[in-house]
């Protein structure tokens, strides 16, 4: 008898961002983008400072709390800009979704994988399964560069999450990338 697991669990917008993030695990920079733009922005700061002839001043001027307030302010504006993003905007683009608080059902067997959300459903081969994300909670099995298939631990009704990770490895071209 073939191994059949099922998921029935509504999408939240945990579910959203952990997408987001197995997205970006799958990018050129394998999930290290955050952090590369935050350096970025150091590295342009300093060398904007020193294009401009601030870096030849005596550090006694950025200790003047005239000046270092607002490279504090720097320090604290850029997560608070990039946190806005993730949340503000993040839940408002979630909200525009057909699948944003719905349930989601879904099997996986040994021919594809089937789901559907409310009207919607699809199934898939395991053949057109481009990529596959594992992270603690979730499997996404990407059927496309940006649509993916999301199976997340707490919604597993059927089965355990550990076979179902390898019974997915087994059936995938490419071994899915641990997140």
């Amino acid at each position: 008898m073939e191994a059949v697991y099922r998921f029935a669990s509504e999408t939240t917008f945990s579910d959203y961002r952990a997408l987001l993030r197995a997205m970006q695990r799958l990018g050129p920079l394998r999930g290290y983008g955050r952090w590369l733009r935050y350096s970025s922005f150091a590295v342009i700061f300093v060398a904007t400072l020193w294009w401009l002839g601030g870096l030849s001043t005596p550090w006694s001027v950025y200790l003047n709390w005239d000046v270092a307030k607002w490279m504090v302010g720097l320090v604290i504006f850029i997560p608070l800009l990039d946190l806005f993003f993730d949340h503000v905007v993040g839940r408002w683009v979630y909200s525009s979704y057909p699948a944003a608080g719905r349930l989601l059902t879904a099997s996986v067997d040994g021919d594809g994988i089937s789901w559907a959300v409310d009207t919607r459903s699809g199934r898939v081969a395991w053949s057109a399964v481009k990529n596959a994300v594992v992270t603690a909670d979730h499997l996404f099995l990407f059927i496309g560069k940006l649509e993916a298939v999301p199976l997340s631990r707490r919604g597993l009704t059927e089965g355990d999450w550990d076979s179902l990770v390898a019974f997915a490895a087994a059936r995938l071209a490419t071994p899915p990338v641990r997140a």
